[in-house]
């Protein structure tokens, strides 16, 4: 169990700064692009074809916020902060309450897969749809994605691969998620994060179900309350 504590205390380390990147990162892209939009009441042209570069910030801004809220959800329920009716356990003798957290956090475990599970369908879901900036016609008439496509058709059409996007794609297919844009790839932290907190609530339901059978408390530890 304590190597199972560690490895949870290192995950929570890392999705912190994960977060805390983020964070950063959406910080210096709106304060950018604020600072461009004063600039371009100045008159300032090169300002202007820069905010035209800059089309991705806004995306970037909103899928920024939905990686913070399960991030901070997610280190929520490490610290065990998440939203808790605790008059039963506090009143209860430290056996009982054991066995109230091994029932609350397996329940949540499921509930966090299950609903994982039907996050990820919807993301898969919309991926199916492939909007003309990613795609291009193919040589039957038919749409390909454009990371797909050939590359003397994307050079026909006059278009360029995103190599950095399409890797990640290539990437994610593996796990069976074909994502279509850079966009629908981002939801993918939704799914990802249910399911990451479904595990966090089995491994404490278990650490509190063995503290149960063998009538003893689990050593204090770092998100525990």
């Amino acid at each position: 169990m304590k190597q199972i504590r560690r490895l949870d205390r290192g995950l929570a380390r890392g999705e912190a700064a994960v977060a805390a990147t983020v964070l950063l990162l959406m910080i210096l892209v709106a304060a950018t692009q604020a600072a461009l939009r004063n600039l371009t009441n100045l008159d300032f042209e090169w300002a202007n074809l820069v905010l035209e570069r800059m089309d991705w910030a806004d995306s970037f801004l909103q899928k920024g916020t939905l990686w913070l809220a399960f991030f901070g959800a997610s280190l929520s329920t490490f610290d065990e902060k998440h939203i808790a009716i605790d008059v039963i356990p506090r009143l209860s003798p430290p056996r009982i309450k054991q066995f109230l957290r091994a029932v609350v956090c397996v329940f949540s475990a499921i509930t966090c897969f299950y609903l994982g599970r039907v996050f990820w369908l919807s993301v898969l879901n919309n991926a199916r749809e492939i909007p003309l900036e990613y795609s291009v016609l193919g040589p039957t008439d038919d749409m390909v994605h454009i990371c797909d496509a050939p590359m003397q058709l994307l050079t026909d059409a006059g278009l360029s691969r995103p190599e950095i996007f399409c890797g990640l794609r290539n990437a994610l297919e593996v796990f069976g998620a074909t994502m279509s844009t850079p966009d629908v790839a981002l939801q993918l932290i939704v799914p990802s994060m249910f399911i990451f907190m479904a595990g966090r609530f089995l491994m404490r339901g278990i650490a509190a179900s063995v503290a149960f059978a063998s009538n003893r408390l689990p050593e204090a530890v770092e998100g525990e309350g």
